[in-house]
């Protein structure tokens, strides 16, 4: 047996023993994968995936879809990079920005140029514990920020979401769904991508259906240099997601097709594809 395959061996192994010996230590490791998987290789990778013509596109999905107006008080949880959170205050709300990485709200302070700090602000927060700002007409939480760790997690990020936005205010959730991504793995699809600078950048996902996870690993290589990443993700159904919105006591409201006002439905062979879910905070 060569060198590598006897680490890779030993390497399993010690897996397989720590499960078999109650290894909760490993599945918390695995879920502790955010803390670096969002850094500046991701801003420049999803900055590539996301040209401003889609930014400009999204933002008018939720602008329209939220009803929103100039000068109203938006949350974005997470924010990210700034990549919505700007173009809504472009548009004239007031927005502001939550994230856990230091990374990408360095790129997102980068991106505010001459937007007031009256009109857009980035501060950094861990989104299982409440805001102390509130009062917003609506909260959004874009781009499948659910799942990272435990149940418990997302229900405690909706409970943030929900006290942070006022009686009547609006929650906004974007993200894939477990129906959509088995209806892609059955037709076999490869995630693989050019971008624009030519690096290549492939997706390698790996789906439990008994946990309801996929563990995936991103691989890039070009011009600015090469990397891999892994993440693990708990894809929840609708009706899961519908049942968490109700559970932290906000009221479902509507499903739609991603960031569209456009109703969902579950047909084609993307299975509807990602799902935007709307619920409001109503007067007790």
């Amino acid at each position: 047996m060569t060198a590598p395959l006897v680490s890779t061996f030993r390497e399993r192994f010690s897996r397989f023993f720590a499960l078999s010996q109650g290894g909760d230590s490993v599945r918390e490791a695995d879920m502790e994968w955010w803390k670096s998987f969002f850094d500046a290789d991701y801003a420049r990778l999803w900055s590539e995936l996301t040209p401003p013509a889609r930014t400009e596109q999204e933002a008018e999905g939720i602008w329209s879809l939220l009803e929103l107006r100039a000068g109203c008080p938006v949350l974005d949880a997470p924010c990210g990079f700034g990549r919505l959170s700007r173009e809504l205050a472009l548009r004239g709300a007031c927005v502001l920005g939550l994230d856990i990485s230091s990374d990408l709200l360095t790129e997102a302070e980068r991106r505010c140029g001459e937007i007031p700090d009256e009109q857009l602000k980035y501060v950094q927060h861990d989104l299982r514990y409440p805001v102390s700002e509130g009062g917003f007409d609506a909260a959004i939480n874009i781009y499948s920020s659910l799942g990272y760790g435990r149940e418990e997690d997302d229900i405690a990020i909706l409970s943030t979401l929900r006290t942070a936005v006022r009686e009547g205010g609006r929650v906004f959730i974007d993200t894939m769904h477990r129906d959509a991504f088995v209806a892609r793995r059955a037709r076999g699809a490869q995630i693989a991508q050019r971008l624009a600078d030519g690096t290549l950048l492939i997706e390698e996902p790996q789906f439990d259906p008994v946990a309801g996870r996929v563990d995936t690993t991103w691989y890039w290589s070009g011009p600015k240099g090469s990397g891999s990443k892994s993440a693990s993700v708990r894809l929840y159904t609708i009706t899961e997601l519908v049942k968490l919105l109700t559970h932290t006591g906000l009221t479902f409201r509507s499903a739609h097709r991603g960031y569209s006002p456009e109703p969902f439905r579950a047909e084609g062979p993307e299975g509807g594809g990602r799902v935007g879910l709307l619920a409001e905070r109503v007067a007790r």
